[in-house]
């Protein structure tokens, strides 16, 4: 079946111009070796190049108060974290606390977090489809990939429309409510937002079937996506980077890794 993937509304999180100069084949790219590069790279100095490099990258699409709310929502674990790794190493003096090994971890969420995000919030569905079926993956793997990263924005609006309906309500939203209402807010915002992510995934789903996507069956793209010196430029820029930061793992790392 054919489908032209026409489109009169892109969703929330699809910018119409800004932010789709660059190929999605490029942002792809620098997504899978980030992915490659933050999993070899174990050292403090090396996370702090790839966080570096990925947070000025994540910058330039510009939608601040999403990576706001991101940065936020891994703040939190964070503290968590520190808090009851700290908590641990009190009780345990063998144990001792260490804000580097802490922090590698949180670091390579947050790299993670960087070059996710440019890719589902100024992505078009079309050119997610179009670019992952061309790498010629199987059918049980290029749908649900595609579903994933639309599901990044779809969620986040989500978010935004149970928040404006507890408010139209009269509650008040905040993490001093949170903290000091937990199970309220459990109840009146996270479960609305489990179930809505429950529906909404199937319905990604059954839109990716309903424009003709099936398994064995052939679509052809409204528009064909064009690489330009800005991906080229972009592909060279993320190797250089992850070139200095496993150099910086190599040369700084062992260091690290033996102070802990």
């Amino acid at each position: 079946m054919q489908a032209s993937f026409i489109s009169r509304h892109e969703g929330p999180g699809e910018e119409a111009g800004r932010g789709t100069a660059l190929d999605v084949r490029s942002r792809m790219f620098v997504t899978l070796l980030s992915s490659a590069v933050t999993i070899a790279v174990s050292s403090f100095e090396g996370q702090m190049v790839l966080f570096a490099a990925s947070f000025l990258y994540a910058l330039s699409i510009r939608r601040f108060r999403a990576l706001l709310t991101a940065y936020a929502a891994l703040a939190v674990m964070a503290g968590m974290a520190a808090l009851f790794t700290f908590g641990i190493s009190s009780l345990m003096p063998s144990m001792p606390f260490s804000f580097k090994g802490l922090a590698v971890p949180f670091l390579r969420g947050a790299v993670m977090l960087n070059v996710v995000l440019p890719l589902a919030l100024t992505s078009r569905i079309q050119a997610l489809l179009t670019a992952l079926k061309s790498l010629r993956l199987p059918f049980c793997i290029y749908i649900p990939g595609a579903v994933m990263i639309r599901f990044i924005p779809t969620f986040m609006n989500d978010i935004r429309q149970v928040a404006e309906t507890l408010k139209i309500r009269g509650y008040r939203l905040g993490f001093g409510e949170m903290f000091r209402h937990p199970l309220m807010m459990l109840r009146l915002m996270f479960t609305p937002l489990l179930f809505r992510s429950l529906r909404t995934s199937e319905e990604l789903g059954i839109a990716a079937e309903l424009k003709g996507l099936e398994a064995g069956g052939r679509f052809v793209p409204f528009r064909g996506g064009a690489w330009t010196r800005r991906d080229t430029a972009l592909v060279l820029l993320s190797v250089a980077c992850a070139l200095l930061a496993l150099y910086c793992h190599a040369v700084w790392g062992g260091e690290s890794m033996g102070m802990r």
